[in-house]
């Protein structure tokens, strides 16, 4: 058994992720800091898709061993995820949107993830006559039985602390604790999954970690009859139906950064649903019944944050800055994050997305956030 003492920093998909592994590996002495309750955050306020369809070879790459890995897990949890593949579709009613799928088709298709162009009118819940591109790979999941599943698996093997960490404690060089609720927890590992809070946290500790938040809407409208089955992206608005028959979906704009209110506006609500109305067929008079906010965690280039920084104290690690693609890689990005923490194992991820790239100038220019 490894004896070391691990403080995770979050206790939403990527925090649960890394401790479900840990516990995995044998390490019990894993303390949790969460300021709300578990899931609190963006991991219990997102749409629950995942796909391997992105800009950057890098992240298809992850994509690649990321969504399979998603997809078994699915499977081993104690509560059910529903992962289910139902595919992407992208309305292309512009120049700009033409353009980037067709540079993306030619890297997913020498990558074995190519789709199809297809004319929307073949989807017959569009009302529109443009060209769409269909990515069939792509499916969607049950985010907060992931996370809770995750946490149902480990819940006897970890303790869980309420409360805002603040500080990290240092002593030649290494990590010997973090300050929670006005104490020192002694720790020799502690991994940062703050998600949007992450740079906030680093930077009062004195380190540059370019994660900020982005807030975004979801809304759930009244049922239709199910035929919107893939998630469908416009370049106002992307929706897909639930199981339930109501029609998910956000707007697809951009906002100042920085937290604010976790509430929704009447401004996003009316965009989505007449955008709504008028691309699908019979949803003319639908309505929103619900709707929820949280936050992106957007770095510079749009991609996350593994690993650590030969500049930082030893023992101090981070996972996050997924700008919006990150619950469906917290399985993945866990095992990565334990493997690394407990066996000192560096995943080919770790070098490509570690904190120094901003240091070294070298960003990989991930387009695509959905």
């Amino acid at each position: 058994m490894i004896k070391l003492r691990v403080v995770i920093l979050g206790a939403g998909g990527h925090g649960l992720s890394l401790a479900y592994h840990l516990v995995k590996k044998g390490i019990n002495d894993i303390s949790m800091v969460e300021a709300k309750r578990i899931n609190y955050g963006s991991s219990g306020r997102n749409a629950g898709r995942y796909r391997y369809h992105f800009y950057t070879k890098e992240n298809v790459e992850f994509a690649k061993e990321g969504i399979p890995y998603l997809l078994k897990l699915c499977k081993d949890l104690p509560l059910n995820p529903l992962c289910m593949k139902t595919g992407y579709l992208w309305i292309l009613d512009d120049e700009k949107s033409k353009n980037v799928i067709s540079r993306a088709h030619s890297l997913w298709s020498s990558e074995g993830v190519g789709g199809k162009f297809l004319p929307c009118n073949d989807f017959d819940f569009l009302k529109i006559e443009e060209e769409c591109y269909l990515a069939p790979q792509d499916g969607s999941f049950h985010h907060d039985y992931l996370s809770l599943g995750m946490y149902e698996a480990i819940k006897d093997h970890v303790k869980v602390i309420i409360g805002e960490a603040m500080r990290l404690k240092v002593s030649g060089g290494k990590i010997v604790g973090v300050e929670v609720n006005g104490s020192i927890i002694p720790a020799d590992v502690v991994a940062v999954t703050l998600g949007a809070w992450t740079g906030h946290f680093m930077k009062r500790n004195g380190i540059e970690v370019p994660v900020e938040p982005e807030k975004k809407e979801i809304f759930v409208t009244e049922d239709l009859k199910f035929r919107v089955k893939p998630l469908t992206i416009s370049k106002r608005i992307y929706f897909s139906h639930t199981l339930k028959g109501e029609i998910i979906g956000g707007v697809e704009d951009e906002v100042p950064r920085g937290f604010g209110e976790l509430d929704i506006s009447v401004e996003r609500s009316l965009s989505f649903t007449r955008t709504l109305r008028s691309l699908v067929k019979g949803a003319e008079g639908i309505r929103i019944l619900r709707g929820w906010s949280g936050y992106y965690e957007m770095t510079p280039d749009h991609s996350h944050i593994m690993g650590f920084s030969d500049s930082w104290p030893d023992g101090l690690y981070v996972d996050a800055g997924y700008s919006g693609h990150g619950m469906m890689f917290s399985p993945y990005s866990g095992k990565i994050m334990a493997d690394l923490i407990a066996d000192g194992v560096k995943n080919k991820f770790t070098k490509i997305f570690s904190p120094q790239r901003f240091e070294e100038n070298k960003l990989i220019d991930e387009r695509m956030v959905i």
